[in-house]
């Protein structure tokens, strides 16, 4: 009986399965889940324009003509930096778009309570919801969500990965 040996050539390597892979994995599901959060509150802003043009007036922060001008360009801003987010495009610019919104957003809030308005927050997330503590803590959870992942993103590309 001749020596054979096993044929090699069409057997494909084992995907391996190690703890960056599953790791890059989370944190890419983390990303795609905060950039459909922010798709669903710019479509939900723009179905619902007039509510949420309402909503930046009633924050009475800046004359009639710019509330105006941020209640049509946010929603949109909003879509775009989301729905890039989920396709997984462009990626740090959106997650620093995302930070730099959710921090504007935690500026006003602050300010809004501190001037004691009890006005609807115009979120998006859920509308109906006044400016409070509540509001504030959920943009806090998106920055730190958003700031996270941007690091991350910094990082790996440091690394050269």
């Amino acid at each position: 009986m001749p020596n054979r040996k096993p044929k090699t050539e069409n057997r494909k390597p084992a995907a391996r399965k190690s703890p960056r892979n599953l790791g890059r994995f989370l944190l890419r599901l983390l990303g795609v889940a905060l950039g459909g959060i922010f798709f669903y509150a710019g479509l939900q802003k723009h179905y619902h324009d007039w509510d949420f043009a309402e909503a930046v007036l009633a924050y009475q922060l800046a004359p009639m003509w710019l509330a105006g001008l941020v209640a049509a360009v946010l929603p949109w801003v909003e879509l775009v930096a989301g729905g890039l987010l989920v396709l997984g495009l462009k990626r740090r610019s959106c997650l620093l778009l995302i930070v730099l919104l959710a921090a504007s957003f935690l500026v006003v809030l602050a300010v809004t309570m501190a001037r004691g308005l009890k006005i609807d927050c115009g979120c998006g997330l859920f509308f109906q919801r006044q400016v409070g503590v509540e509001a504030l803590l959920e943009d806090l959870v998106l920055l730190a969500w958003a700031g996270g992942l941007y690091w991350w993103e910094l990082q790996t590309v440091s690394r050269g990965q």
